[in-house]
């Protein structure tokens, strides 16, 4: 598999770097090819993702960054996000079955139904956390 690197940043874990996030995630699906509607789709579920980092990874405390790359493969693009906060639960990627009126549980419902698979990647010996979420090229 020959991949080919789109976008690699570093920026702090705050609310503040989410516009700067969703602006460069959005002008790297264009540049893979992506539609208008997936590339809403996907920046969405990003900016999601990064909001929960900053949320309860981080707990709202604001030394914390968040790197992201994003690589192409031949059928996918790949989206990582790592962060240094405290290894994060196996079971937070489930989505809660909850009342949809109710606030919570949502966020992960969306990014799965975004994003064509999503995981954790595991780091041993490495004190950091990374989210792959992949999807399939158009």
């Amino acid at each position: 598999m020959i991949a080919e690197e789109i976008l690699s940043k570093e920026c702090a874990a705050c609310p503040n770097e989410l516009g700067c996030i969703r602006k460069d995630v959005s002008a790297a699906c264009q540049k893979m090819g992506f539609l208008e509607q997936d590339i809403n789709a996907v920046v969405l579920a990003i900016d999601e993702a990064c909001t929960n980092i900053i949320r309860y990874a981080y707990k709202d405390c604001s030394d914390g960054t968040i790197k992201i790359e994003i690589v192409k493969s031949d059928t996918q693009a790949i989206f990582r996000l790592h962060d240094h906060a405290p290894k994060a639960p196996k079971d937070c990627l489930k989505a809660k079955k909850s009342d949809p009126l109710k606030p919570g549980g949502l966020g992960v419902a969306l990014i799965q139904t975004v994003m064509d698979s999503v995981e954790f990647v595991e780091t041993e010996g490495c004190a950091e956390n990374v989210l792959e979420m992949r999807k399939d090229l158009p």
